[in-house]
């Protein structure tokens, strides 16, 4: 079994054991720097331990993008994850037992904590939020010269193998998974407006894929941001996407 090295690895892994979406994964990192930047600033004692704040963040942004999970089906796989089976002396963690309840306990505390730093503010501005938009704006003028594959129905979608979205196609999923990772970087998450840091995304796929924009930089970002992303933000989220 895969031992995490990290929490953020740790996040990675339970996030994928129970089958969240890349919004929750995102929401999850944005919770957890959150968390830390709070704690830098503060002269307090920080409460949790770096894998119970993981596990937290995990539990509070499955429910904040409306994909809930019971704390049992958070719990068990975690356990596991942090106490391998191939260790001799660790047993796995069953319900009902005295240490579950002392982990439903620990995680209930935990996530009243975090709520309490993100002032009860479950919905934090993400990046993945305005990926499509942007996404489909920098392609405008090229998907929409053949066949109009947004108006077929979902059934001939199904029958020709034609993808729901733009999102779903190769380039979209760059763009989630470098928006998802982006959460994951401190500066990116606390410091940076979330449309910054989504334009950033698509600017650097578009750059990794071989593709050249039409017009200037400065120009593309009004154009494509719709006048909502500062240049210099902008300039300063991609230069740091292309350094990790």
């Amino acid at each position: 079994m895969p031992f995490p090295k990290d929490p953020f690895a740790f996040a990675d892994a339970l996030a994928d054991v129970l089958r969240l979406p890349d919004e929750a994964l995102a929401m999850s990192y944005l919770y957890m720097n959150k968390y830390l930047r709070f704690h830098r600033s503060s002269s307090t004692p920080d409460p949790l331990d770096p894998y119970t704040l993981s596990l937290s963040t995990i539990s509070l942004a499955a429910k904040s993008t409306e994909s809930p999970r019971r704390l049992s089906s958070i719990l068990l796989p975690a356990h596991a994850l942090l106490h391998p089976s191939s260790s001799t002396e660790q047993q796995p963690l069953v319900i009902p037992s005295s240490t579950y309840d002392t982990l439903r306990a620990t995680l209930v505390q935990a996530d009243l904590i975090l709520l309490r730093v993100l002032g009860f503010q479950l919905h934090l501005p993400s990046p993945l939020e305005y990926l499509q938009r942007y996404l489909e704006r920098a392609m405008e003028g090229v998907d929409t010269v053949g066949e109009a594959f947004d108006e077929w129905d979902r059934e001939a979608k199904d029958e020709y193998g034609v993808l729901s979205e733009i999102m779903e196609g190769r380039m979209g999923r760059r763009c989630r998974a470098k928006a998802v990772d982006a959460c994951r970087n401190y500066e990116l998450a606390d410091l940076f407006p979330a449309r910054a840091v989504a334009l950033g995304a698509v600017y650097v796929v578009l750059e990794a894929s071989r593709l050249r924009i039409e017009q200037g930089v400065s120009e593309w970002v009004k154009d494509i941001g719709s006048g909502k992303v500062d240049n210099e933000d902008f300039e300063e989220v991609v230069a740091i996407l292309r350094s990790t």
